[in-house]
């Protein structure tokens, strides 16, 4: 092999991880949707010294075979499903690109439509549910996973330590909240009606967001 086909070979394998990861594992969850476990991917909010890491996806395969990502960065064991429903837990880019690191989210989807970050809204139901006060608790928010029970969605958050949330001094460090499909089916027609999409920094795959102030 000369010089200028190695290059181009090196380069080729440097795309293919970069864009998707060479090797990929599928697990069916049902009604489509599908976790994809890429093997290796360069993502450019990663150092340079760092190695390599793996990172799943979350996709929709229609009736006719077609496979179409829904969100490229999740973490598998926080994706559920209900028939035509999802919720999972994806990993979203920081609005400072310069801070280099993202954040999870949780989003529901009915594919193939667009996934609905509904993060902010599981937040307000458990501020008012507990007297907190809904913007120092989203201002708070650290972390979110969702599992399935009783065919219902047990959500967890969990809040950075410290600071006052509520006029009692309530400086709850987590909380959780939990919904039905049907809540979750009414969630997604009310924020895909008054969101806006909006694209991920990193990946630039988008979403519908929305913004609750109060």
């Amino acid at each position: 092999m000369n010089l200028l086909q190695f290059a181009s070979s090196f380069g080729l394998g440097l795309l293919c991880l970069g864009l998707t990861g060479c090797q990929t594992q599928t697990a069916r969850l049902g009604g489509g949707y599908e976790i994809a476990t890429h093997s290796t991917y360069f993502s450019r909010y990663s150092f340079a010294d760092e190695p390599a890491s793996p990172r799943d996806s979350f996709e929709f395969r229609d009736p006719s075979g077609k496979s179409s990502i829904i969100w490229p960065d999740v973490y598998a064991n926080h994706c559920v499903v209900e028939g035509e429903y999802a919720a999972f837990v994806g990993n979203l880019s920081y609005i400072e690109p310069e801070s280099k690191t993202t954040r999870p989210r949780l989003f529901a989807v009915k594919a193939p439509e667009l996934p609905v970050d509904i993060t902010d809204e599981v937040i307000w139901r458990w501020s008012k549910s507990t007297g907190n006060d809904f913007v120092q608790a989203e201002n708070r928010f650290n972390s979110v996973t969702v599992t399935a029970k009783n065919d219902r969605l047990e959500i967890h958050l969990q809040f950075w330590s410290g600071g006052i949330l509520g006029e009692g001094g309530n400086s709850a460090e987590s909380g959780d909240v939990e919904l039905d499909w049907k809540q979750v089916a009414a969630i997604l027609r009310t924020e895909k009606r008054i969101g806006v999409v909006e694209k991920d920094l990193q990946w630039h795959t988008q979403y519908i967001g929305i913004k609750i102030t109060s």
